[in-house]
């Protein structure tokens, strides 16, 4: 199994994170999505990185940020998604 190219982190009372992981889902973009209320060695390793003072974060290979961002949720589909 081929491992996803965008990783989510994110909480589910967090709007932004439910906005993100909709618009990502909404594309057919292939993600993990990584629940860091149910994951402590996530939260922990975010927190580490300093990126837990903003959900959601989103990270690939060319591109990291934290928030909603819908800008770079294109470029992503642009760069993951399944051909059109």
């Amino acid at each position: 199994m081929i491992e996803p190219t965008v990783t989510l982190y994110g909480r589910p009372s967090c709007p932004p994170c439910m906005r993100t992981k909709k618009l990502l889902d909404q594309a057919s973009l292939d993600f993990l999505y990584i629940d860091v209320d149910q994951d402590q060695a996530a939260l922990d390793g975010l927190t580490e990185l300093d990126w837990v003072t903003a959900l959601p974060v989103v990270i690939t290979p060319a591109l990291e940020w934290c928030g909603c961002r819908p800008e770079h949720i294109k470029t992503i589909i642009t760069q993951y998604g399944p051909p059109a």
